[in-house]
């Protein structure tokens, strides 16, 4: 994978600047060679890359560059497609996506990123159709990748964000520390800062969906003190769902049926009828006259 970026990179600058190949070729790197390079067949010597370079006055500074953006301009599309099918729960979709990803990690084995796609979409399958296991198997490539990865960024987190409902709660707090003992490094760059917050609330309410209220009550603290901007309405929101929850839990039930209805009446209030109706439903789980948790209170 890395000879076929580095050649596709290198072709779509040479190109942009109306270089041909017959151009760059010389005695030190022939033509041959850059042809084979374009395809990601051979790699080059250090030399002969840093000559065909200067050849087309590229600082190598500015290729690598480049070529870091052809690698996310991919994976922004692979989200953006995930998006898409999440949305409407599309499992056939999310198959066919599944297929693509292991075609190119059997192409590419040197590139985990695209295996780790496809682990990723089968969470989805799994979500989408709760009869379909989610292989263990799975679970431990991705534990195996989390903690050799020295700085987890936006893709780690996505990937416990989506996967956080098949990992056991001793596991998921272990992660979630971990995003915690770093979420200083991610409030320098908002969309990350946005992403530990959801990350951190997803494996609050996944505590509290298993009954670990310890779990839970350390997250519940945790959160809060990330939610220092009232313009976080929708957090703040899902954060007063989720206290209401634990509350009730705790069998402190009209303080928690209180904070899960006014949760549920705000997202109704901006218009939010998919939000409203998903926690009204997380409410009619766990509130309902079968349920004997707050009989004698």
């Amino acid at each position: 994978m890395i000879n076929h970026q580095l050649g596709k990179t290198f072709r779509s600058i040479r190109q942009n600047r109306n270089i041909t190949l017959q151009q760059l070729a010389s005695k030190d790197v022939s033509l041959s060679q850059l042809s084979r390079f374009e395809r990601g067949e051979s790699d080059l010597s250090v030399t002969k890359f840093l000559t065909a370079l200067d050849s087309m006055q590229v600082e190598i500074s500015e290729f690598m560059d480049i070529a870091a953006s052809f690698k996310q301009t991919e994976q922004i599309q692979f989200m953006s497609q995930l998006i898409k099918l999440e949305y409407a729960r599309d499992i056939e979709g999310f198959k066919r996506l599944q297929k693509q990803e292991l075609a190119k990690h059997q192409t590419y084995p040197d590139t985990n990123r695209y295996y780790l796609n496809s682990i990723l979409l089968q969470g989805f399958i799994c979500k989408c159709d709760p009869s379909i296991p989610f292989p263990k198997a799975y679970l431990d490539e991705v534990t195996d990748y989390l903690f050799r990865t020295e700085s987890w960024h936006i893709y780690e987190l996505i990937l416990i964000g989506n996967l956080y409902l098949f990992i056991d709660i001793p596991l998921l707090d272990k992660m979630g520390k971990e995003i915690l003992n770093n979420h200083t490094y991610y409030e320098s760059i908002s969309t990350n800062k946005h992403l530990v917050t959801i990350t951190l609330l997803n494996i609050w309410e996944t505590c509290i969906h298993r009954h670990q209220l310890d779990y839970a009550h350390y997250y519940q603290k945790q959160i809060l003190a990330l939610l220092n901007n009232e313009t976080k309405l929708y957090e703040k929101t899902i954060f007063l769902f989720l206290k209401g929850l634990e509350n009730y839990q705790r069998r402190q039930c009209l303080y928690g049926i209180k904070d899960m209805t006014t949760a549920i009446s705000i997202f109704e209030s901006l218009d939010c009828p998919h939000l409203a109706q998903n926690y009204q439903k997380d409410f009619e789980r766990f509130v309902t006259p079968s349920n004997l948790i707050c009989k004698k209170t």
